[in-house]
């Protein structure tokens, strides 16, 4: 190969690198969104599970933070149900250790992020916007799951600050479910 043909070579690798790289950051941030939701929604589903085999409630308390948000599973000691005064008191035992979206998924964090009001997801009427609290169970920020397997009806808002997912739980089915905002369509899909 001569010297020409190598130049050429280098800078057509280069333009084709040009033009991926950022292709690529947006693919690993929404790879980053897509996997904190899908945790965050199994996470749940465990709670759910946890539940159901202990003949006990448990729960999930999130918090947010200014590194993005936390998690911690917690089983019922208090025989009423999870509270957040019993999980202050130690009434309420953590299951197992606390997790960390920035740790987990960096960029990831709970919240509400569009530029103008988005339509809140179906059945739901009315928008979010930004100072909306992105995490909403039963006017909590505890999931909750009951021994007979239903669970807290509510929304976990998760963003990396230009796209949006969300975790869906239908309190008495307890099923959960992941939703993607669409900026473009302005919609939430499944």
């Amino acid at each position: 190969m001569t010297l020409p043909e190598l130049t050429v070579a280098i800078t057509i690798a280069a333009l084709g690198l040009g033009v991926s790289v950022p292709a690529l950051g947006t693919a690993l941030r929404s790879w980053r969104l897509d996997g904190a939701a899908r945790d965050l929604a199994l996470e749940m589903q465990r709670t759910r599970m946890e539940a159901v085999a202990r003949g006990s409630y448990a729960g999930i308390l999130f918090q947010r933070d200014a590194l993005g948000g936390s998690w911690r599973l917690y089983l019922d000691g208090g025989g009423r149900g999870i509270r957040s005064a019993e999980i202050a008191s130690g009434a309420d035992t953590p299951l197992g250790p606390m997790g960390e979206l920035a740790a987990r998924y960096p960029g990831v964090r709970f919240g509400v992020e569009a530029p103008a009001p988005i339509p809140r997801i179906p059945p739901s009427t009315g928008t979010l916007t930004i100072g909306d609290d992105p995490i909403a169970f039963s006017g909590s920020d505890i999931f909750s799951a009951a021994p007979t397997g239903e669970t807290s009806g509510g929304t976990l808002y998760l963003t990396d600050g230009r796209d949006m997912r969300a975790v869906v739980a239908f309190g008495p089915t307890g099923r959960i479910r992941i939703w993607r905002y669409d900026g473009e369509a302005r919609r939430w899909a499944q």
